[in-house]
């Protein structure tokens, strides 16, 4: 080979060289780039993924709260309709009644221990005082229905609906977010009527009240109680997510 030639080829060898690596250089970094981009993707993703949970377990307890206020709904319907028919039985009784009395009849022809008119007008008032708390709840009417039931209480406390109206008395403050108040009538459905068919609700509901005012320590106790003292019960279910919630909540 001609010497002279030599420095010729030998740049040309470096001129290549130098020019893959600038190649390979930025291929690399261009691979970095990629891989950086994926990367701060995934940590997205599992950042999304981390949120998933929680999220879904509370749209699970919300869906269950629904089902829930859907049953009270179905429940106060019917409700409804039995204290309309009762309504109704009692007016046409106690025109009965008031007709057997203006044609002569006492109330021992009218037949014996029958209730006198003014037992039936109490009777009456009481379904009506009631009905119209109901209706007014059931139509969303809220502040009219915590009048209507706090009237009832005030008129009968020891009615045969007291508890029922205690207890709805609480939903109204309930559905307002008014928990202090709602907190007050559901405890009075356990204090004044221990036996009540609501019981399990009206417990339910305390340790809900006691949830929203961030009483976590004591909520957690009377949901536990629940779980306990009503085993199968809606009560009971909802008692149980809500305790769920709250261990993902750390609370």
């Amino acid at each position: 080979m001609n010497p002279r030639a030599l420095p010729a080829a030998l740049a040309a060898v470096l001129l290549v060289t130098g020019a893959s690596a600038e190649a390979r250089t930025a291929s690399n970094k261009e691979l970095e780039a990629r891989a950086n981009e994926l990367e701060s993707r995934l940590a997205t993703v599992e950042r999304s993924a981390a949120n998933l949970v929680p999220m879904q377990q509370q749209i699970e307890a919300a869906r269950s709260e629904l089902r829930s206020l859907r049953g009270q709904i179905e429940e106060a319907r019917h409700d409804l309709e039995s204290l309309r028919q009762q309504q109704r039985d009692l007016y046409a009784d106690l025109d009965r009644r008031l007709l057997l009395l203006e044609n002569g009849a006492t109330p021992s022809t009218a037949g014996a221990g029958a209730p006198t008119p003014e037992d039936e007008l109490r009777a009456a008032d009481e379904t009506a005082v009631y009905g119209d708390a109901f209706a007014a709840l059931k139509a969303g009417r809220y502040e009219d229905a915590v009048r209507g039931f706090q009237l009832y209480l005030a008129k009968y406390p020891d009615g045969p609906r007291a508890d029922s109206a205690s207890y709805w008395l609480g939903e109204a403050h309930y559905v307002q977010k008014d928990y202090t108040s709602a907190l007050k009538a559901f405890q009075g459905v356990l204090d004044r009527f221990p036996d009540s068919a609501k019981a399990g609700d009206a417990l339910l509901k305390v340790g809900f009240c006691q949830y929203e005012l961030k009483a976590f320590r004591n909520a957690r106790t009377t949901l536990e109680r629940v779980v306990a003292g009503y085993p199968g019960t809606d009560a009971d279910r909802l008692a149980r997510e809500r305790l769920a919630r709250m261990d993902v909540e750390r609370r």
